[in-house]
């Protein structure tokens, strides 16, 4: 019999089963990556802005410190991302708030347009590109898990609105095996919080309900909204509680926000005050199938188990 209390602490010995062991340098590193758009910009070629601290990285941090006279080691220490305005607090939990409000669908719509890849709209790796570190409305995005988790269950066990059904849905969601390396935090811990109404939109990303063509997220979203795909009954939450919310996180790209308001929102929504006790985060907060399983998967600086981005063409 499936016990939800077992399942919610026992994710990361999971993880520990399912995870191929790489060396550290190829792991995905948000902080990495944001220091890589934040270098080119600048003039330092990183070579493709895909998260990894390879030679070519190591190069441009050196050049970069050597320019702006810090010591060359070409490693992100402290000085060097001080110099480039990326930060790694660990105390943002109890401090969210909305960094910027919630984007109109002008603002949303220019998320779309496809740059790398003609068709994935969401692979556009140049510096400063539209999705490249965007501020997020995080009061309200945290608004809305929290009515989406108290509507549908998806609250540990203990909690006054948990359900199996909510729980059992959203760690399924979070440890999936199709490997959503394409999503940042923020968006599948939002996206996996609605994991019962938001299956129109899911079924029609992966084909399920559209004869093996998975359509791409703007298409899906319409399909769903407009009620011509499967469950789209169910989606009518999604579009009349928290449209412009749903759009802003899904569009966008894996590297898109800034990483230190995204891991604030996720710590503050599943209550662990401190992102640096392992024991806190590994009892409070599920992983997802790409997050390290030593306990530091609440951390902004983490080094992923499984690549995210970098399909650059």
């Amino acid at each position: 019999m499936w016990n939800p209390t077992r399942t919610w602490t026992a994710i990361v010995a999971l993880t520990i089963l399912t995870m191929i062991a790489v060396p550290a340098e190829a792991r995905y590193s948000a902080v990495v990556h944001q220091a890589q758009s934040q270098l080119a910009a600048q003039g330092h070629d990183p070579g493709v802005l895909d998260g990894f601290m390879g030679p070519n990285t190591r190069r441009a941090i050196v050049s970069y410190q050597t320019q702006e006279g810090l010591s060359p080691t070409g490693e992100l220490d402290n000085a060097t991302l001080e110099s480039l305005s990326i930060g790694v607090s660990v105390d943002l939990a109890r401090n969210v708030e909305d960094w910027q409000a919630v984007p109109t669908q002008a603002e949303i719509d220019e998320l779309k347009e496809p740059i790398n890849s003609p068709s994935n709209p969401y692979a556009d790796y140049r510096p400063r590109a539209p999705g490249a570190k965007l501020g997020l409305p995080g009061k309200s995005i945290l608004a809305a898990m929290n009515l989406s988790a108290d509507t549908y269950g998806g609250r540990p066990p203990n909690h006054p609105k948990h359900t199996q059904q909510g729980l059992k849905a959203l760690i399924g969601c979070l440890r999936t095996t199709h490997f959503p390396d394409h999503w940042s935090d923020i968006t599948i811990h939002y996206y996996c919080q609605m994991s019962l109404p938001r299956r129109c939109f899911t079924n029609a990303l992966a084909g399920k309900s559209t004869g093996g063509r998975r359509l791409a997220r703007p298409v899906a979203y319409d399909g769903c909204s407009n009620g011509r795909l499967a469950d789209a009954g169910d989606f009518r939450f999604v579009t009349t509680t928290q449209p412009e919310i749903f759009q802003y996180l899904m569009f966008a790209q894996t590297h898109a926000f800034d990483h230190e308001q995204e891991q604030a929102i996720i710590n503050a929504f599943y209550g662990v005050e401190d992102p640096t006790n392992r024991n806190e985060c590994t009892a409070k907060r599920p992983q997802r199938t790409e997050d390290p399983s030593n306990g530091t998967h609440c951390l902004v600086d983490k080094e992923m188990n499984r690549k995210l981005v970098g399909r650059s063409r």
